[in-house]
């Protein structure tokens, strides 16, 4: 069950890296009660937890249970009414909630001097995102992404599709537990640092699924579900309110503010 009237731990480490680079979610410490739910935030059926970085919905499991998630969002328009820098990437993923491991593809968002640009991208942790050049990426495109663990390779493939232009990597990755799947809403580390979030209306999931076990279902459908709202650095304030899930697969975010 969510608890009612308490802020509860990611229990995760943030990576540091040196470029921009989406990355496994950074704990609060503490948030004032106050804050709250608005909205139509998560079902009370699910737990709730706060984040600085991350937004949107994970699932856990024991270790090794994991072998697929996948995603269906469209790309938010990015408005950049401010000339600082400001980030956004929405990706899925598996690893990352519990632990420092973390293979994920997704698409990103950046605001540079007034102007934004967006592209797709697959990342292994520890290592920097590589963005995928035959993928043009623009506001209002739908994307599908998936992240696959096969038994009989041992290897992960990060697929991604923008419309007719799909990419597919295929990467052997070692010691990864394999027990957590992610649909998220990000705000990126740069420089070492977490970025601001850009500035978007609501970036939308239209569905996030997974296997776990074995079964393959809706994330809401899995017995250990977490939404994750993003709060800003001083932890006074949500900057990125995930809604409840719509047929235990569908929600959105809603940007509150830059960091």
């Amino acid at each position: 069950m969510r608890a009612s009237a308490a802020w509860i731990l990611v229990a995760v480490f943030a990576m540091v890296l040196s470029v921009v680079s989406p990355g496994v979610a950074t704990a609060v410490a503490s948030v004032p009660q106050a804050l709250g739910h608005a909205e139509g935030g998560p079902s009370t059926l699910i737990n709730t937890n706060y984040s600085y970085n991350w937004a949107g919905y994970a699932a856990t499991s024991a270790a090794g249970s994991v072998t697929q998630v996948s995603g269906t969002w469209v790309q938010p328009t990015v408005t950049c009414p401010k000339p600082a820098a400001s980030y956004l990437s929405t990706w899925v993923g598996i690893d990352g909630y519990n632990n420092g491991d973390l293979v994920q593809t997704g698409t990103s968002a950046a605001c540079i001097g007034g102007t934004v640009s967006y592209n797709a991208w697959w990342e292994v942790l520890p290592a920097p995102e590589t963005v995928i050049s035959s993928i043009t990426v623009h506001a209002g495109d739908t994307i599908t992404a998936s992240v696959t663990y096969s038994s009989t390779t041992h290897k992960f493939t990060m697929s991604i599709a923008d419309g007719a232009s799909s990419f597919s990597k295929t990467k052997k990755v070692s010691g990864t537990a394999r027990d957590s799947v992610e649909c998220i809403v990000e705000r990126p580390s740069v420089g070492g640092s977490i970025a601001s979030l850009a500035k978007f209306t609501s970036d939308k999931f239209s569905s996030c699924t997974a296997t776990i076990g074995g079964i393959t279902g809706a994330i809401g459908t899995f017995a250990n579900v977490y939404a994750i709202d993003m709060v800003n650095n001083h932890d006074t304030k949500i900057i990125g309110l995930t809604s409840a899930l719509k047929s235990n697969t569908a929600f959105s975010v809603k940007w509150k503010g830059y960091s």
